[in-house]
């Protein structure tokens, strides 16, 4: 009887054994490495790349592709910023031509390697271009920018993955469109989603069809749920709203213009009933596509990086203050972050080879912007001109 009781005790304690080392949760120690992830945003068969990034100096290596499950959409690019986020351990991709979001998780010890956590979520509308998440909540929602234009959101679950929290928040649309195609960026209808600071909202820059005035819609969020009315606010010189970073707080607010002889950029004020009033406007010279956003909060500095252009504007991100303008060595970049002592800018691929270029910006205030690197996506990952997104591993 004594035998037969450790027998079964021992194959207890194997089969416990075993199932914690299967658990994709129970990660082992951290191998402290960096990663990038960029989407290909594939028409066919959608995939994240992950790339290694070296402590010592910014610089990129080892891609290793993973599926999202989901398509990506050609005609979708360079229109959005947020298309793929990195918080804490998770990964969320959109898939444009599939209209669903990917979620993944991080192992620590291998984060070239992301593991896809359920199914693909449908997005509720079209086109899906732009992702947030609060960790605070455990929530993410995306911003579908086509023809069924609104707010999705999500309750996260690392075994189960993502389910719907509400229905599709619409944004309704200004212009009647084609109906068998997306609309054309940049008049996709919303381009960046962001949850400010607090996690007490939910922030969408819609931009106008004709002429007038951007909009900033905010959902608040009351007892962990994000409300179905907005509050809607106009921003009079921003008719092209794009992307947006809160500064230290949720009451204040850094926001593009991709809108040529406009003046680029503004400083915006957040109100505690959620409403937005322009602050500063923000002249960058010879400003062509003014459209990513990459905060240093260690340097003083924002970078706008210009679609249209080799410009990289820096400016002071609490004035607005023009600090220095430095350029590129390619015609537009796409998307953009900083990290460190790095800022990565992912080129505009229509324009010329498709790249990842690295800056160091250590020495940005005493304006110098050096350039270490020019990672070709093309010669390492084959022919694709559709690449979006960049969000960085261990997330800040």
């Amino acid at each position: 009887m004594f035998i037969g009781n450790f027998k079964f005790l021992e194959l207890l304690l194997i089969s416990s054994t075993a199932s914690i080392l299967a658990s994709p949760l129970l990660y082992p120690k951290s191998s402290s490495e960096q990663v990038i992830y960029v989407s290909a945003n594939d028409a066919t068969d959608n995939y994240i790349v992950a790339l290694e990034v070296s402590h010592s100096n910014g610089m990129l290596s080892s891609p290793v592709r993973t599926r999202t499950g989901g398509k990506g959409e050609v005609d979708l690019v360079a229109i959005s910023q947020d298309s793929v986020t990195v918080s804490g351990d998770l990964l969320f991709v959109v898939n444009p031509g599939s209209n669903t979001l990917s979620m993944f998780t991080i192992n620590p010890a291998d984060p070239l390697h992301p593991i896809l956590v359920g199914t693909p979520a449908s997005t509720l509308g079209n086109r899906p271009v732009s992702v947030a998440y609060s960790p605070q909540l455990e929530m993410a929602c995306v911003a579908n920018g086509g023809l069924i234009s609104g707010v999705a959101c999500f309750s996260v679950d690392r075994h189960r993955g993502l389910k719907a929290a509400g229905p599709l928040r619409l944004i309704p649309q200004t212009e009647v469109t084609d109906p068998t195609a997306p609309p054309p960026g940049p008049l996709v209808l919303a381009s960046d989603i962001v949850f400010n600071p607090s996690s007490s909202a939910v922030f969408v820059a819609v931009r106008s069809n004709g002429g007038q005035p951007g909009l900033l819609y905010a959902w608040p969020i009351i007892h962990g749920e994000v409300s179905l009315t907005p509050v809607t606010s106009p921003v009079p010189t921003l008719s092209l709203l794009f992307s947006f970073r809160f500064i230290d707080s949720d009451s204040k607010l850094l926001a593009t213009n991709p809108h040529q002889n406009s003046p680029g950029l503004a400083l915006l004020d957040v109100s505690r009933d959620l409403k937005v009033a322009q602050e500063t406007s923000i002249t960058l010279p010879e400003q062509v596509a003014s459209c990513w956003v990459a905060l240093a909060p260690q340097f003083d500095t924002a970078f706008i990086i210009d679609a249209g252009s080799s410009n990289i504007s820096a400016v002071n991100p609490k004035t607005g203050a023009l600090k220095d303008t430095f350029h590129s060595n390619a015609a537009g970049g796409e998307d953009s972050l900083v990290h460190g002592n790095w800022l990565y800018y992912l080129t505009v691929a229509n324009f010329t080879v498709p790249q990842i270029l690295v800056f160091d910006i250590q020495n940005v205030n005493e304006g110098k912007l050096p350039q270490v690197q020019s990672f070709d996506l093309s010669a390492a990952l084959g022919a694709n001109r559709y690449w979006q997104g960049l969000s960085f591993y261990p997330s800040a």
